[in-house]
């Protein structure tokens, strides 16, 4: 009963999108943005509105309202794409009639719009790289109704581009996303640019000299868990592991921001931070001595700043996330770190002393990531508009 009701809210919604999106018969020279992943979409639409100000529309989630009305401050059309009138109202014509649409996650509503054949739609993303399934290829999609795997390849349907970093990532769009190789654009990871840059890097050696002169001779590990669709009991015993440590290292955690159950566990701890001090993951990475994630997409962005340095996988729930949502079925050769599945094994790959090249890894996933990435889009959508 309850999954025909919401199955019936769903096509109603579709239709009432759909049906909006019809009567819209003219273009414009607008450059629409879907954002919903604020971190990584911040310096591409600074960039963006630097070549384009108030051409640039963004249409945002509600979590990303702050980042969109840092933009209409200087001008910016916003949009919220979270409440449905301006939804049919204002956001759908605006995508429907542009030529080029950027977007940074899944958007349900695209699916039910049929652009016209000028428009370019490109997937930008929020992840360098992947190590856990999306899209039709995750565990969890493939239970799903056949009418929910048709919405979501309508959506599929919609984009007509995807920006990668690497034609490894192109292989994980075509699989995720049922795309072909003829939709990817190699121009590279857009939010690496910054990463990369030596003005950025040079800027954050001082901010992190002045903020963090605290932490003078100490060294970081760094804890970032991905987000679990299904809750689990994180098995960690942090202080356990300080004590095994020492004092010569600091420990730094940054849970995601959907898991508040993890949130409220890490600001409980003593002698374990999850404060920052004003810097974002991106921004705080190049200071980590060593990184320890699991199905995340940060060691992507890590191996870009670390020419040299250290991950560890602590992948205590390995056999259930792998049913539920599932792995990359090549993790096992290219992950680079060791991958533990105990606190015990955790501990002593932290021990031990020797970093890791993470050249081959770049090369593998960094591949287009030189830097240049968004000045590459920005020339392709000025040749479209």
């Amino acid at each position: 009963m309850k999954e025909g009701l919401l199955s019936l809210i769903k096509s109603s919604y579709l239709f009432l999108v759909r049906t909006k999106a019809r009567h819209v018969k003219t273009m414009h020279n607008k450059i629409v943005y879907l954002l919903s992943f604020p971190s990584t979409s911040q310096p591409i639409l600074e960039d963006l509105y630097a070549k384009f100000g108030s051409r640039l529309v963004i249409c945002y989630t509600e979590n990303a309202k702050k980042n969109a009305y840092f933009f209409h401050e200087k001008g910016v059309e916003v949009y919220s794409i979270d409440q449905f009138n301006v939804l049919i109202n204002k956001v759908i014509p605006l995508v429907k009639g542009a030529k080029t649409v950027l977007c940074d996650n899944y958007f349900a509503f695209l699916g039910a719009i049929s652009f016209f054949s000028e428009t370019e739609v490109i997937q930008l993303w929020h992840a360098d790289g992947a190590i856990k399934k999306f899209g039709i290829e995750a565990n969890y999609a493939k239970v799903r109704s056949k009418s929910d795997i048709h919405r979501y390849q309508q959506v599929y349907q919609a984009y007509t581009h995807y920006a990668v970093g690497s034609d490894k990532m192109g292989k994980v769009f075509e699989s995720s996303y049922q795309a072909i190789a003829e939709q990817m654009l190699p121009i590279g990871y857009l939010p690496s640019d910054r990463l990369l840059k030596d003005d950025w890097r040079n800027l954050q050696n001082e901010r992190f000299s002045e903020i963090f002169s605290d932490l003078k001779n100490k060294r970081i590990l760094f804890y970032t868990p991905t987000y679990r669709e299904t809750m689990t009991e994180n098995p960690l015993d942090f202080e356990q592991i300080l004590r095994e440590l020492g004092e010569d290292w600091v420990f730094f955690v940054k849970a995601h921001p959907h898991d508040k159950e993890l949130i409220a566990k890490f600001d409980s701890l003593k002698n374990v931070f999850s404060d920052l001090r004003g810097f974002t993951l991106q921004e705080f990475l190049p200071f980590v001595d060593c990184l320890v994630t699991d199905y995340s997409s940060v060691p992507f962005e890590y191996t870009l700043v670390k020419e040299k340095g250290k991950i560890i996988f602590f992948c205590y729930d390995l056999d259930d996330y792998q049913k539920e949502v599932g792995i990359q079925d090549d993790f096992n050769q290219w992950a680079p770190g060791a991958i533990v599945y105990t606190q015990e094994q955790l501990i002593e790959e932290i021990k031990q002393e020797e970093t890791k090249d993470f050249s081959a890894f770049n090369h593998l996933w960094n591949q287009y990531n030189d830097g240049k990435a968004t000045r590459r889009l920005i020339q392709r959508i000025e040749e479209k508009v």
